[in-house]
């Protein structure tokens, strides 16, 4: 073997001598407490959102549980207490009012079940076993964001982590946004086919102010009210409010409307009656609505400051 060879062979044989070395140090077992930490393995990555919507009957489960870091493995079990946190909560809600957002509220004590708050890292162990949290979707208030804080309190004379020692579990409050209109379906009483930008029903789901619908003054007669707009979304959507927006450079539109939903496309029912409109606001105005699961959603125009009349954008919102 030459001498580039055999330096080769003396630089490999010594680097697999040294991850031997490392690696026999990480499944070493000992009773030292040097170095070693106790943390929660998911209270590095903020804030922990339960899934709150769709909304169940049933119960959800989250789970979680503590991790050991350390050079080595424990050579005796470890046992980690857990316990509410009201003083934690009390300081991310002082750091959410400093930043101008609404404080946690607590967890509602009906609306979870919390099992056992004491877990095991067993000998030669890197993880224990797990804390299970249920709760009940439908005992949350939608406009409201919740926290529940766990802290470690005990890890028997380990250090705990002071980065990791706390889970915040937030129940978020439900955010509307618009829904996607892909595939759906607009139709019209009435519908002005030339002459408009675009003057059909189609132009109201499609993302753009420049495009209107407009009700037929050609060929004459003239249609009149009251002219319904018909919106089918293709699957049940949980409906909370509806958005319209008014032709931007005309407004001589219509002012009143009714709102009406269907789920089976058969039993219609009444979402808002009298409802007003200004034409001349060229911005979105809503127009909330009993929050329920709906296919279809009808807009009749009732009456308005001439008998044609006009809109650019019919939006849907939900969770």
């Amino acid at each position: 073997m030459n001498t580039k060879k055999y330096n080769l062979f003396l630089l490999f044989a010594v680097l697999c001598l040294c991850a031997c070395k490392t690696n026999d140090a990480y499944q070493l077992e000992t009773d030292s407490k040097e170095g070693a930490q106790i943390f929660i393995g998911r209270a590095n990555k903020g804030v922990q959102n339960l899934t709150i919507f769709p909304y169940t009957d049933d119960a959800r489960e989250f789970t979680f549980g503590a991790g050991f870091g350390a050079l080595g493995l424990p050579a005796n079990s470890i046992g980690v207490r857990f316990s509410v946190d009201l003083k934690a909560l009390d300081s991310i809600n002082a750091i959410r009012v400093n930043s101008a957002l609404p404080p946690y509220e607590k967890f509602p004590t009906d609306a979870y079940q919390m099992g056992k708050l004491e877990v095991t890292i067993p000998k030669g162990g890197m993880s224990s076993d797990l804390v299970s949290i249920k709760y009940f979707s439908k005992k949350f208030s939608s406009d409201k964001s919740y926290c529940l804080p766990l802290t470690i309190t005990d890890a028997s004379g380990y250090t705990i982590s002071p980065l990791a020692k706390t889970i915040f579990i937030v129940a978020p409050k439900l955010e509307e946004i618009p829904a996607t209109t892909t595939g759906w379906i607009a139709t019209a009483s009435t519908e002005q086919v030339t002459g408009e930008s675009t003057g059909l029903a189609s132009a109201l789901i499609d993302g753009n102010l420049a495009t209107i619908w407009h009700s037929r003054y050609s060929p004459l007669p003239r249609s009149s009210y009251p002219h319904w707009l018909n919106f089918d979304m293709l699957q049940p959507i949980y409906v909370t409010k509806v958005a319209i927006a008014a032709r931007q450079n005309n407004a001589n539109g219509f002012t009143k409307f009714k709102l009406e939903g269907t789920l089976d496309g058969t039993n219609w029912i009444l979402l808002g009656d009298n409802l007003a409109f200004d034409p001349a606001v060229k911005s979105f105005q809503e127009y909330p609505i009993t929050r329920q699961y709906l296919r279809q959603i009808r807009a009749t125009l009732l009456e308005g400051k001439q008998d044609v009349t006009f809109m650019a954008e019919f939006t849907v919102y939900r969770y």
